[in-house]
């Protein structure tokens, strides 16, 4: 049996692990939930999380809230080792000398429904008994379940598309499954930590010039317009790409608030010319973000500007009078 390089360093995880699983079923076997732990710590050895975290803490957690919904040994087992088949040298052969048959099956469960279709999970979520029958054995769903509930807790540490991506993922199909296998209170905690990271707003740089951006429109349309480009702005990974996202939208704002407030003819080719030398700066862009910043704080001032007389018809005539009277000299 492979053992930890650093035993005392694990032995209160471990200590805290037993405790809960025989507060909950004292005839446990400790023994081999003993050695399941030891197999996971050596096996996981020198992996990280994107938390920076020893990658155990996963497994450990997974095991814990399992153990608080009264698993078996078995099932508290594969928990532990859920990963190191697909992550790890461990190979379920191995596994299957070392810890049984009916451990290395569930292992092998988990891991078999990261590939099932999207369709068939779907499908499956219609009764108890479809969704058993897709991984073969009810426990290797709620392991499953159990590993989506640790992976939504620390989610915050993984790039915001991903995080986009996964909690989407969830809100289709890992909730409808945990309600259908009466998993009630995982559902409700899947579902409201999923729905909360959809609803969190971007960086708060790009996604307030956004906002700015907005009341430059009129109102009826800001927030629609607001709500798609914040939606756009949480499926860029870094913040660079959201802030050029930010950027060029601003840069395009003056043309689509002239659209929309529709002014007279000679003030939309007088404002489209003004929009013309701004793009034609934006290769400032490259420069930095700084630059990138200056340029849009002085595109918003201008745009500001011009909306401001495009809100009057008064003021709307003067100019359209002005620009006329100035293209008459030439």
């Amino acid at each position: 049996m492979n053992q930890p390089a650093d035993p005392a360093s694990t032995a209160p995880v471990l200590a805290g692990l037993l405790a809960q699983t025989t507060g909950h079923r004292p005839g446990a076997d400790v023994q081999l939930i003993t050695r399941a732990y030891q197999a996971a710590a050596y096996w996981h050895q020198g992996q990280t999380r994107k938390s920076g975290d020893p990658y155990l803490t996963h497994p450990v957690a997974v095991a814990a809230i399992v153990a608080d919904l009264d698993a078996d040994d078995q099932m508290l087992c594969a928990a532990l080792l859920h990963d190191t088949a697909e992550d790890t040298p461990y190979t379920l052969t191995a596994m299957r000398q070392e810890f049984g048959a009916e451990i290395t099956g569930l292992v092998a469960a988990v891991t078999a429904l990261d590939q099932v279709p999207a369709e068939q999970v779907s499908a499956a979520c219609a009764d108890d008994a479809a969704a058993v029958a897709l991984a073969g054995d009810r426990r290797a769903l709620v392991i499953k379940l159990a590993d989506r509930l640790h992976n939504t807790r620390t989610i915050r540490y993984l790039p915001r598309a991903k995080q986009v991506d996964k909690s989407r993922q969830t809100l289709a199909f890992m909730v409808p499954l945990a309600r259908t296998l009466g998993m009630d209170s995982i559902g409700a905690e899947l579902e409201s930590r999923a729905a909360a990271t959809l609803r969190r707003r971007p960086g708060s740089a790009s996604g307030g010039l956004l906002s700015a951006a907005a009341t430059l429109l009129p109102p009826e349309a800001r927030a629609r317009w607001r709500a798609e480009w914040l939606a756009e702005l949480q499926v860029l990974p870094t913040r660079r790409e959201q802030l050029r996202f930010a950027v060029q939208i601003v840069l395009g704002i003056g043309r689509l608030a002239v659209t929309l407030y529709q002014p007279a003819a000679a003030v939309r080719r007088a404002f489209g010319a003004v929009l013309t030398a701004a793009v034609a700066a934006s290769g400032l862009v490259a420069g930095g973000w700084r630059a990138a910043l200056a340029l849009a704080a002085t595109v918003l001032a201008v745009l500001a500007a011009v909306l401001w007389i495009l809100h009057s018809h008064d003021r709307t005539q003067h100019l359209a009078d002005l620009i006329r009277a100035l293209r008459g000299r030439r």
